[in-house]
């Protein structure tokens, strides 16, 4: 049983060295997914410029101005959620 695990990693190794090798030739290029809302940009240095960011943020604002009007709850918070979103919008 030892002999054969032996035996099998002696075959293993080399091949994944092998096998390792040859995807390193081509050098991965970033994806151009820039400006998709329906997209989240992971490459993006700043998430507040960010569309995908953006439009998941105008949904829980639009959600929590529901909640407001149907409860009378938590309407402070989504003004000030709407106005932050706002003054976000404006920077970009």
């Amino acid at each position: 049983m030892g002999a054969a695990l032996l035996l099998g990693a002696a075959v293993a190794l080399p091949a994944g060295f092998v096998l390792g090798r040859l995807g390193n030739g081509t050098e991965r290029e970033r994806p151009a997914r820039q400006g998709d809302p329906g997209l989240r940009d992971v490459f993006s240095p700043s998430i507040r410029a960010d569309p995908y960011f953006l439009a998941r943020q105008r949904e829980g604002i639009e959600a929590l101005e529901r909640h407001c009007a149907r409860t009378g709850q938590s309407c402070a918070e989504a003004r000030a959620a709407r106005k932050r979103l706002s003054d976000l919008d404006a920077a970009n």
